[in-house]
């Protein structure tokens, strides 16, 4: 006061009408609504979305129905996007993004489309112990467990198929409420014979 001098801060009022502007929006935010945004930063785990004050985060299993490794392959920065409002927490104020709700779950045809009993192509997608997986299309894929992979016993999944490989598949069932497909490879090929032990013998 002696010297009648004031101190201001522009970057101190910016950040009280980004918080109000914060606080307004979470306000109006409703779970299960479509909001349009922008990608502002790709992560291993995910996308963060500006709504227009606040930053929401898509989950990297929310970006497609299909099988995604890394964020890149669906968005990029500066994209504008629809997603839709999954979770909204008021005491961190944290938002939960899906962005796959924005396009017709494949799932819900696949009941009609893939029936069991019937045979079907499709390309071999990941390897596991217990199987393999099979993308039938781009949202759904179907497991061929070890048990239905030959007619002889498996002891490894890459003994039998491989990442990338087409293969023709029988249908065994189908669970749209679990998202699953059961497969069989077995199931095409020509059971061999059993041989006649006591002929063997002799």
């Amino acid at each position: 006061p002696e010297r009648r001098n004031l101190v201001l801060s522009r970057r101190a009022m910016l950040e009280r009408e980004r918080a109000e502007q914060k606080k307004q929006l979470l306000e109006e935010l409703q779970v299960g609504e479509i909001r349009e945004g922008t990608v502002t930063r790709l992560q291993p785990f995910g996308a963060f979305v500006d709504l227009g004050g606040v930053d929401g985060l898509i989950h990297i299993s929310q970006l497609s129905w299909d099988r995604v490794n890394d964020p890149s392959e669906v968005l990029e920065v500066g994209q504008s996007i629809k997603v839709k409002i999954k979770k909204i927490d008021p005491d961190t104020g944290k938002i939960g993004l899906g962005y796959r709700e924005t396009f017709d779950n494949p799932w819900t045809t696949a009941e009609q489309k893939y029936k069991p009993k019937t045979c079907v192509s499709a390309t071999v997608s990941k390897l596991m112990d217990f199987g393999a997986f099979v993308k039938l299309e781009p949202g759904i894929e179907g497991l061929i467990h070890i048990s239905e992979l030959a007619h002889r016993r498996v002891f490894r999944t890459g003994d039998v198929v491989s990442e990338g490989q087409q293969v023709e598949v029988m249908i065994l069932s189908v669970d749209v409420g679990a998202q699953r497909i059961a497969l069989s490879l077995k199931a095409l090929e020509k059971k061999p014979l059993i041989p006649d032990k006591k002929k063997e013998q002799e």
